[in-house]
């Protein structure tokens, strides 16, 4: 029972990481060619700028027209599913199979 609910929360936390990845994703796109009145285009704006905001207040003085916000998020994004899911995926298998095997 233990291995699922931990299989679980890894589920959710993926789940997630990999919203926040699509929306990193999309308000790249956005900036490039979106519209600013479109509601859609909004969502995406006031959903991930948040996110963007203390990266952008640490990478501000980094010279050159660049913004690091989107790419440092998604290294965030992939360390964390690295780091964190993987590992609880793998630990709730050892819990299942060490639950199976009991007697």
């Amino acid at each position: 029972m233990t291995a699922g609910i931990i299989q679980g929360l890894a589920a959710v936390i993926n789940f997630f990481l990999s919203a926040v990845q699509l929306l990193v994703f999309a308000s790249i796109i956005v900036s490039w060619v979106g519209d600013r009145s479109n509601q859609i285009v909004i969502m995406i704006i006031n959903i991930t700028e948040p996110i963007y905001r203390p990266i952008r207040h640490l990478t501000r003085n980094i010279p050159g027209p660049f913004d690091w916000a989107p790419m440092i998020v998604l290294a965030l994004v992939i360390f964390a599913q690295i780091a964190i899911v993987k590992p609880m995926m793998a630990y709730g298998d050892r819990l299942m199979t060490s639950e199976i095997q009991a007697p």
